[in-house]
């Protein structure tokens, strides 16, 4: 099979990340868990829902904002599922994350729904590794 002309110029993953993968240009987490079409569906300030196209059913997300998370959390308070090497953070749960960014929010019931519909599309270990995620 021949190569797309563009091949070399086009950096970043590739695909479908099968986990939660940090965007540092633009301080976000972006996910999607199938290779489909999309419908973008922005929740709030922080949280957009990505829906199948064909079913409408969640199929990913994208937290904007990560270093204000962070910053008001601090990396010790996502920690809630962790994977850790002689102390040092190495991972944390995108449900910590996740439930970080809720919390910067009113609390309304379309909100909570959207929130819900994330935490139900998105296999259980999805974690986030941390070394950009680090404050500067």
């Amino acid at each position: 099979m021949e190569e797309h002309f563009l091949k070399n110029l086009v950096s970043g993953p590739s695909g479908v990340a099968l986990e939660p993968w940090y965007n540092p240009d633009g301080d976000c987490i972006i996910y999607q868990m199938s290779d489909e079409a999309i419908v973008a569906d922005r929740v709030d300030e922080v949280l957009t829902i990505y829906r199948s196209v064909n079913t409408g059913n969640a199929i990913g997300y994208q937290i904007k904002g990560v270093a204000a998370i962070i910053q008001r959390f601090g990396l010790d308070g996502l920690a809630v599922i962790s994977k850790e090497d002689n102390k040092e953070l190495l991972q944390v749960s995108a449900y910590a994350l996740l439930l970080a960014a809720y919390e910067r929010g009113p609390k309304t019931i379309g909100r909570r729904k959207s929130y819900v519909d994330v935490f139900e599309a998105c296999p259980s270990p999805s974690r986030v590794q941390i070394e950009q995620l680090a404050p500067a």
